[in-house]
């Protein structure tokens, strides 16, 4: 496991994600009661479907990311982590096609965000992906930059004094907060120059 979590770390491509993906699931059917590898095996999925250049494709790597997501919550219930990779899945099918999507998959990911906030307060991912999704929410639909950079810098200090349970905790999402936070202090709308 851990071995494919380095992997997980450095892989950047959507085809690395399968292979690393296609691990946690041969890991996941041979250590059937625990959630983390069908977590890592949905989360992995769900980065896939962001990467993907080709939008008709997209449904059908979340649709395998949401069986392990709902296997995971099925030994886990309630977690944190598993919540909000439920959000993150919905998110993901809004970038088929936004204009169509977004309401009735936006609500529904914010919540999931939410409740995952709820769950554990000190979770820096949940934060990390509500301030993103406010950043990139125009601010007529309660979005814009200025709340996604207040939620981002909360997601800051949270990581801060983050400490991962295990050494196979679930423990990402860093770099991405470090990429988006200079766009905090653009004087542009969108955080580009």
């Amino acid at each position: 496991m851990k071995k494919t979590l380095a992997e997980f770390a450095t892989d950047s491509t959507a085809e690395q994600l399968l292979t690393v993906s296609n691990k946690f699931e041969r890991i996941a059917l041979a250590e059937k009661t625990e959630w983390l590898p069908y977590y890592y095996a949905a989360l992995t999925r769900t980065f896939m479907g962001f990467l993907s250049e080709d939008k008709s494709k997209v449904d059908g790597i979340l649709d395998i990311a949401q069986k392990y997501v709902d296997k995971a919550d099925s030994i886990n219930p309630n977690n944190s982590e598993i919540v909000l990779l439920k959000g993150m899945v919905l998110a993901g099918r809004i970038m088929v096609d936004p204009m169509n999507r977004g309401m009735q998959y936006g609500m529904q990911s914010g919540a999931f965000t939410s409740r995952a906030m709820e769950l554990d307060p000190e979770n820096p991912r949940t934060y990390l992906m509500m301030g993103q999704s406010l950043f990139y929410t125009p601010e007529q639909y309660g979005g814009g930059k200025d709340k996604g950079c207040e939620m981002l810098m909360t997601a800051k200090e949270k990581y801060e004094s983050f400490k991962p349970a295990t050494d196979i905790s679930p423990d990402w999402g860093r770099d991405q907060m470090m990429q988006l936070l200079p766009s905090c202090n653009s004087n542009t709308p969108d955080g580009k120059e």
